[in-house]
């Protein structure tokens, strides 16, 4: 397409720049709530670096075999630092899940008792704050450390030959395809695992578009637009499923109790208005063409 930017230097740079924002994003975490935010900003910026390192692979003039192993290191680095800081978002996620089904009780009071229940029961009591946080801050420096390595292993990259177009183009096409085959199935049979699957199938398409901005053709603005979407109904539907999973403990913990009831009734109308809200973003994404977008993604990576 004139006038656009070569593709491989757009995906190089959003690589640079993923790994600078997930080490940005763990910096001066002073309190809870920064911790949340940089844990969250940190893991969707790793994401971005999986997804776009693979793209940046050369290939050998003589006999086309993938060159650039640097991109090994990177991604068992990122790889490393994501899965380090997992507990962690758990952990915020479950916190955060708790947050909004008690935002759906009708007063104040009734919020704040569930809220505190739930959060002693599920997360932590008031004497494991302390080694929650030293947890947490261990695991932050921990992925700190495997990020800067990454980042050292970026720096002193020269990437061999340019974009592979036809190995990009080739990695994206069939995470597209993956996604539409697997996210068909799955709602046809209400296999929760195949639907996580999706999920990370999605993000990876929304995030590896990410660097076009929309200077790209419209058909893979659209996948891009629909993958994002599609990722955060996933994401949300399968927080609150493993909410509802938590919940047996403070069922069994408070068998009898009215406000075991209660906060079953406000999970039960979230995951139903979550469940609907994923399958409309599934039913929009699976309405895309195949081959105009696959032709859209060709057109996209041969610049």
């Amino acid at each position: 397409m004139a006038g656009r930017p070569d593709a491989g230097g757009v995906v190089l740079s959003e690589l640079r720049g993923a790994l600078g924002r997930a080490l940005a994003a763990l910096a001066d975490l002073d309190g809870p709530a920064a911790r949340r935010e940089g844990v969250r900003t940190a893991r969707r910026e790793l994401k971005a670096v999986r997804a776009l390192a693979p793209l940046c692979r050369g290939r050998n003039a003589g006999d086309g075999a993938p060159v650039d192993t640097a991109v090994d290191g990177i991604l068992e680095f990122s790889a490393k630092a994501n899965q380090l800081l997992g507990p962690v978002r758990d952990r915020d996620a479950l916190a955060r899940s708790i947050q909004r089904i008690t935002e759906r009780f009708a007063d104040a009071e009734s919020r704040r008792v569930a809220r505190t229940v739930l959060l002693a029961t599920l997360v932590f009591a008031e004497a494991d704050r302390r080694d929650d946080a030293q947890f947490a801050a261990a695991a932050i420096e921990r992925a700190r450390r495997a990020i800067r390595q990454a980042n050292d292993v970026l720096s002193a990259w020269r990437p061999h030959g340019g974009l592979d177009r036809e190995g990009a183009t080739r990695i994206v096409a069939a995470a597209f395809t993956e996604c539409r085959v697997e996210l068909a199935e799955a709602l046809e049979t209400g296999d929760l695992l195949r639907l996580h699957e999706c999920r990370k199938r999605a993000s990876f398409l929304a995030l590896a578009l990410r660097p076009f901005g929309d200077a790209v053709p419209s058909r893979a603005r659209r996948l891009r637009s629909r993958a994002r979407r599609l990722a955060a109904a996933l994401g949300e539907d399968r927080d609150l499923a493993l909410l509802d999973v938590e919940m047996r403990m403070a069922r069994a913990r408070l068998a009898g109790s009215p406000l075991v009831s209660a906060i079953d009734d406000a999970l039960r109308l979230a995951r139903l208005e979550a469940t609907a809200r994923m399958e409309d973003a599934a039913r929009d994404f699976l309405r895309l063409g195949a081959r105009s977008t696959l032709r859209a993604l060709d057109e996209l990576f041969d610049s």
